[in-house]
């Protein structure tokens, strides 16, 4: 049977409590996959490991190289289409004419729209990388408040 462990800090972990559950496809009542079930432990180390990526490499990369990973990870949704549409069905028991038509394409979407947003959504700062470094402008929001 297969197990769904958690990814945090970039390693696949059970649950500290050891308590699984059963990934139920909805179409047939089968039992497809074993879920180790999250409790605080997994949380407050999903949290921990997401703040310590804030404060690493993640923190330091320039939006280009962010958006540039977002989209890769749509190429890959895109790329291995077949697996993600044999997951989405026995998870949701939804036939793949549907699945192949919204939900995987659908979540490459997603990534690239969002890949796209973070470069254009307006915050206080402007920032474009130059040779040098990072050139940062602030907008005349920011200038007003400040």
């Amino acid at each position: 049977m297969k197990e769904i462990k958690h990814f945090i800090n970039g390693e696949y972990v059970g649950s500290a409590s050891g308590k699984l559950f059963d990934n139920v496809n909805p179409a047939n009542g089968q039992v497809i996959a074993k879920i180790h079930e999250a409790g605080e432990a997994e949380v407050d180390a999903a949290v921990k490991a997401a703040r310590a990526a804030l404060k690493g490499p993640w923190g330091k990369m320039t939006v280009a190289e962010r958006t540039e990973i977002l989209h890769r990870v749509a190429d890959g949704i895109t790329a291995r289409f077949d697996e993600f549409l044999e997951a989405e069905c026995l998870d949701t028991g939804k036939p793949k004419s549907l699945a192949s038509h919204i939900d995987i394409p659908r979540g490459a979407a997603n990534f690239s729209v969002f890949a796209d947003l973070v470069k254009n959504v307006p915050t206080e700062a402007f920032e474009m990388a130059t040779r040098m470094a990072p050139a940062r402008s602030t907008t005349a929001c920011a200038a007003r408040r400040a």
